[in-house]
Formats: structure tokens, C-alpha cells, sequence
């Protein structure tokens, strides 16, 4: 299975690509943490049944944006907003490519607050259920092509 840890360091090496003098923390900021930077973390993420040995994927990746703030923990909301959607248009794409695959953008959203902006992207895939490889191979299989008991 695709690790959702490489999709995340895709996700941040895209944001570096357009940003590359910013920092860019993964997971966790530290105290202190400078500003600008940009926050990379896995969201939400949800496993469905496509078929016996394949599961369809929807995984989130946040990218929180955060610039200089002032005493009160306000920062300049349209320097917020402008950094909020250039991230959006990062992934204005029909797919992110990770590793051998090319992953479904089927939801990109963007959240500005006083201190801080995020843009939520949801990418869509389907790979192999784990355990599949281990399962025995089927044995006999008798079928009946005359209709007859």
C-alpha cells in the first residue's frame, strides 16, 4: 500500500517547490515555531470496499499557512488569504503524482481564521487491501455448464 507518510512529504515538497525560503514543519510545530511557515499533516482518512482485494482510499492532507502575528495572536488576514490560495492552486490539478501513481483531487478547501489558514485537499486512489498476497490460493472448482444436478 501507498504509505499516507509519502503522500504527505509529496504534498510538502509541492508547497517548498512554490515557497522554497519558507519553513515547513511536518505533523507538529515546535514552541517558537517561526513565521511564515507552513504546517503539512495527514487528515482525515477513509477506507472503502471496492472490491475482494482492493480498497478505494480517500486521504486529506491540511496544509496550515501561518504568517507574522501580533500581540494578540492576530496576523494579517489577507496575507492569510493569499497563501491560503496559492495553496489551493497547487492542487487546482486533477491529480498529485506520488511514487508510480497519479492520486485523484476530488475535494479542495480552504479555511482562513485570524491567526492562521489552512487548505484542506482530499485525494481519491484505490490500492491493494493488505493481507491479499497472503491469501491461499482457491483450490477445487466445479462447474456445471449443462445445468444438469
Amino acid at each position: 500500500m501507498l504509505s499516507f507518510s509519502t503522500i504527505t512529504q509529496t504534498v510538502k515538497e509541492l508547497v517548498a517547490e512554490r515557497y522554497p525560503e519558507t519553513p515547513i514543519y511536518m505533523n507538529r510545530v515546535p514552541v517558537g515555531f517561526d513565521s511564515p511557515s507552513f504546517l503539512v499533516e495527514l487528515g482525515p482518512v477513509e477506507m472503502l470496499d471496492a472490491d475482494c482485494a482492493c480498497l478505494e482510499l480517500k486521504v486529506t492532507v491540511v496544509v496550515t499557512a501561518f504568517v507574522e502575528a501580533d500581540d494578540y495572536h492576530n496576523s494579517h488576514v489577507p496575507d492569510l488569504m493569499q497563501r491560503m490560495a496559492v495553496v489551493q492552486e497547487l492542487f487546482a490539478v486533477e491529480g498529485l503524482r506520488v511514487e508510480d501513481r497519479v492520486l485523484h483531487v476530488i475535494a479542495n478547501k480552504g479555511n482562513c481564521q485570524f491567526d492562521y489558514a489552512e487548505a484542506s485537499v482530499t485525494f481519491q486512489y484505490q490500492d491493494d487491501r493488505p493481507g491479499g498476497e497472503d491469501w491461499p490460493l482457491m483450490g477445487e472448482v466445479n462447474v456445471n455448464m449443462k445445468g444438469e444436478s
